[in-house]
């Protein structure tokens, strides 16, 4: 089964770069994208597409391992750990106090 699963997503890697290749082939006329007055140099609309079909892969690889979903929860451990050690300083602090220089103050 191993075997056969490898097999389909070798032919499935090879047919996505025939189709990859085909798809420059004849989209090959340079354009160049404006951003207001800002304008990059001339590629290919294939190289554009893919170029966006790239970085949209990967920015969804990075949101869906979570990388930026957990900061507000690590923040917030972080600041109740600080909170947390001030008040077992204090209680030790207390703790080691006698009943004697409680009276005295």
């Amino acid at each position: 089964m191993r075997q056969l699963t490898r097999l389909l997503s070798g032919f499935f890697l090879l047919l996505v770069f025939a189709a990859s290749v085909t798809f420059s082939y004849y989209n090959s006329t340079e354009v160049v994208i404006g951003i207001g007055s800002w304008q990059l140099r001339p590629l290919p609309v294939s190289v554009w597409i893919v170029g966006a079909f790239v970085s949209g892969g990967l920015l969804g690889l990075l949101l869906g391992l979570g990388l930026f979903r957990n900061l507000r929860s690590r923040v917030e451990i972080r600041r109740l750990s600080k909170a947390l050690k001030e008040a077992e300083d204090e209680v030790s602090t207390v703790s080691s106090l006698s009943l004697r220089d409680i009276k005295k103050k």
